[in-house]
């Protein structure tokens, strides 16, 4: 698909409203910028909402030119590593919450949901995309809607937890997502969302001033679909107007199967460079800093809990 030819309309920052900012880039036609008063990087012309039924359809899924290619070939290949990160979602989940009234929105396949099921959760799911949905329904047997959680018919109050995992940043109207979960949530739930730090994330900076680049000039992921790239600041700036509190904040990394499905290149031409990405990659050092960034909260993965502001447990 050609994702160029999308229409397209301006933006603002989402955060701020300010009308300022800078160019840091331009992919495939679409320009990163980033607000001059706050310093969220967003896209300064984006898909108009009306083209996202086809963008999450089955061009996402499969095509892999933006979203991702052989979504359940890739799970059952690496079926292993996925089992690893599902448990560790349900050990977090449990240290913060006792409820097992469970919605994920925007939840793919329903893999996670389907995991979770097994460890006596009541799940539902939510999903845009009419091709993944109806796998979670047929294949999988679970309560997932087709939509989004705007439109389709969920009762009031009646969710202890929700997940928005890797889908804020997708979202054209975040505001309006995050006030509709909010009123599903049960007075003491728990918001759990997480998105990728991009750009201005260590690594990413790193990488830019060892190409010769200005930190933020280089490729983000999943241009035009990710239309904002958060970092702990910004992020956590949009749930706080949304009426959210944050109670825990936790940090992962991102890659461990994307690592198996395309790994890193090593020899680039370049001696130097070639020595410098097999320490890095091959040698364990990434593997070391990764660890160590997980421990003070650097991790590309942002992870964030929050509860409604005044709800009980507040």
């Amino acid at each position: 698909m050609d994702w160029t030819s999308l229409p397209r309309e301006k933006t603002d920052c989402l955060v701020c409203g300010s009308v300022s900012n800078r160019l840091l880039s331009v992919q495939d036609g679409w320009p990163v910028v980033r607000c001059t008063d706050c310093g969220l990087v967003y896209l300064g012309e984006r898909p108009a909402e009306q083209a996202v039924e086809e963008m999450y359809s089955r061009s996402y899924y499969e095509d892999g030119d933006v979203g991702y290619k052989g979504y359940i070939e890739t799970f059952e290949k690496h079926r292993r590593i996925f089992m690893k990160i599902f448990r560790k979602r349900h050990r977090d989940l449990r240290r913060h919450s006792d409820g097992i009234r469970l919605l994920e929105v925007g939840c793919a396949y329903g893999l996670l949901l389907d995991y979770l099921r097994g460890r006596g959760w009541e799940v539902t799911g939510v999903e845009v995309s009419p091709l993944s949905s109806e796998y979670a329904r047929e294949k999988l047997g679970l309560n997932v809607l087709t939509g989004t959680v705007e439109t389709v018919d969920l009762p009031e109050g009646s969710f202890d937890v929700v997940l928005l995992l890797d889908v804020l940043e997708h979202l054209h109207r975040p505001y309006d997502t995050l006030g509709r979960i909010k009123r599903l949530m049960a007075p003491d739930g728990i918001l759990v969302v997480q998105c990728p730090w991009e750009l201005y994330h260590w690594e990413e900076a790193a990488e830019a001033i060892l190409r010769g680049m200005r930190p933020g000039t280089i490729e983000p992921d999943a241009v035009p679909a990710h239309l904002y790239f958060f970092g702990p600041r910004t992020l956590e700036k949009v749930l706080t107007r949304a009426g959210f509190v944050i109670t825990a904040r936790q940090s992962g990394n991102y890659g461990a199967v994307r690592r198996k499905v395309r790994p890193p290149v090593i020899r680039t031409g370049n001696p130097v460079k070639t020595v410098l990405r097999c320490v890095y990659f091959r040698l364990g050092l990434q593997k070391l800093l990764y660890f160590l960034a997980r421990l003070v909260h650097l991790g590309s993965g942002m992870i964030r809990y929050a509860r409604p502001a005044g709800s009980p447990e507040e």
